[in-house]
């Protein structure tokens, strides 16, 4: 995304999964959590969609978080058909969610999808997404 883009690994469900971070010019005002197209149909964590959405995050002051879903890039496993997705969602969302600062949530396509199941599990745990964007 820019030169600044942190990319790191963190443990997932089946094993590491590839994330990537892009800091606002100013503290953080939330985080944005961004999930890629259908891994299977060339979805990645540096889609154009994905990438836009995160630029318009930070833009706004949120810093943007994309991860690739298990079997893309530099994350372990293999795709799941959507329930181990959701599950490598929920395992970056729980590392990079940050108590105190508004929670954003956006998808684009199968994204989507994930973002929506992420949504109501968070809702469900008493943990409430602040805003949704899916594409």
């Amino acid at each position: 995304m820019n030169a600044q883009t942190r990319r790191w690994t963190l443990a997932g469900p089946v094993g590491p999964l590839e994330v990537a971070v892009d800091e606002p010019a100013v503290p953080p005002r939330g985080v944005a959590f961004v999930c890629h197209p259908l891994p299977t149909h060339g979805g990645t964590m540096d889609n154009k969609g994905v990438q836009t959405l995160a630029r318009a995050s930070v833009a706004v002051g949120l810093r943007a978080v994309r991860f690739n879903f298990r079997g893309v890039g530099a994350s372990a496993g293999t795709f799941d058909g959507g329930p181990g997705e959701i599950a490598d969602a929920l395992a970056v969302l729980g590392a990079v969610r940050e108590p105190g600062l508004p929670m954003a949530l956006a998808g684009f396509s199968f994204g989507a999808f994930v973002a929506t199941k992420v949504a109501e599990h968070e809702a469900q745990a008493d943990r409430p997404i602040d805003h949704l964007a899916l594409v």
